[in-house]
């Protein structure tokens, strides 16, 4: 018997080996810090016409796309390479970036420009969830927001809401056991530019990540076995 214990701990230890120790980024009712973005897309020419675009899709050749990314699959897709757009912004690439949750700009400032104009804001999180639970998501933003969920949108907005932590539509969501994953896109025109989201105040039980040291690809659940030892999306993102 203690033979079987030790295998079984063993096992465990080898699905899940990034499940343990990690910072997590709080939830509730606090304001979400840490993205997992990418690189402003620009020259888009206006938030409607952004709206219409998929840019994540023409960047990687249908490698993954608005909607992909807000699932583990294609959420992991994301460490393989950069997304190519010559004409809005050349070589993209994703990096755990801050936002500034009271700065009415914090979408241009989380890249270091200030106030531009004409560009598109990506952001993806990982959500863990001790249960499957209906719970209200709290989104703001300047200008078209529109947001994914585990593969169904669930969020289209064109209106901006009016100030950077300014609610106006309170969005009832589902979430499942475990692993669930976001993808926030924003389009800019001109003037402000911010996104921003909490959760309801009975989740913080939840476990967001980006983490708070930056980890996001690493804290991904294992993908597939090779030669034995499991394989992480941060593998993959180094072949």
């Amino acid at each position: 018997m203690k033979k079987l214990a030790i295998f079984f701990t063993i096992a465990c230890l080898t699905i899940a080996p990034t499940a343990f120790a990690q910072d997590w980024q709080p939830a509730g009712d606090q304001w979400i810090e840490r993205w997992w973005a990418l690189d402003l897309v620009t020259n888009t020419g206006g938030f409607n016409n952004s709206a219409a675009q998929d840019y994540l899709d023409a960047g990687t050749n249908g490698d993954y796309n608005n909607v992909s990314v807000s699932t583990r699959y294609g959420a992991g897709l994301t460490g393989r390479g950069a997304v190519y757009l010559p004409d809005n912004g050349g070589t993209l690439v994703w990096s755990a970036v801050d936002l500034d949750t009271e700065a009415g700009n914090n979408m241009s400032l989380a890249f270091g420009p200030n106030a531009l104009d004409n560009f598109t804001w990506h952001g993806i999180l990982l959500i863990l969830s001790p249960d499957e639970r209906t719970t209200t998501m709290y989104p703001s933003h300047d200008d078209y927001a529109e947001i994914w969920l585990n593969g169904s949108k669930v969020y289209d907005n064109p209106a901006w809401t009016g100030g950077v932590r300014n609610v106006t539509t309170p969005t009832e969501i589902e979430l499942i056991q475990g692993e669930n994953f976001l993808h926030y896109k924003c389009g800019e025109g001109g003037g402000g530019d911010y996104i921003n989201l909490r959760f309801d105040e009975t989740d913080t039980d939840l476990q967001i990540a980006p983490t708070l040291d930056g980890q996001f690809l690493n804290v991904l659940t294992p993908v597939e076995p090779r030669n034995k030892v499991t394989t992480t999306w941060a593998d993959i993102k180094r072949k």
